[in-house]
């Protein structure tokens, strides 16, 4: 169950970081260009990079915080020793 609990957040920082960055790129252009500029064809074309970029950014952050949980993972599970004990330094 805390599997699928992990997955479900986990699709859920994705989902969140891609439409935050698609939204906030594509309200700079609309706030540059005017509400108007919605209508034309240029933005479409605009708002699928937007979208791409969304994706992209939105993978690096959920590649990020995979990293961390999995680093943290593996520094936990070593028994009683603490990771930066002394002894354990060659």
């Amino acid at each position: 169950m805390a599997f699928i609990r992990r997955l479900f957040f986990f699709i859920l920082q994705f989902v969140v970081v891609s439409a935050a960055v698609t939204g906030v790129c594509a309200g700079v252009s609309l706030h540059t260009y005017g509400m108007q500029y919605r209508f034309t064809p240029e933005f479409a074309g605009k708002l699928h990079t937007y979208i791409n970029f969304g994706l992209v950014a939105g993978a690096l952050y959920c590649l990020v915080i995979l990293c961390y949980l999995l680093t943290r993972r593996s520094l936990e599970t070593r028994g009683d020793e603490p990771w930066n004990n002394t002894d354990n330094l060659g």
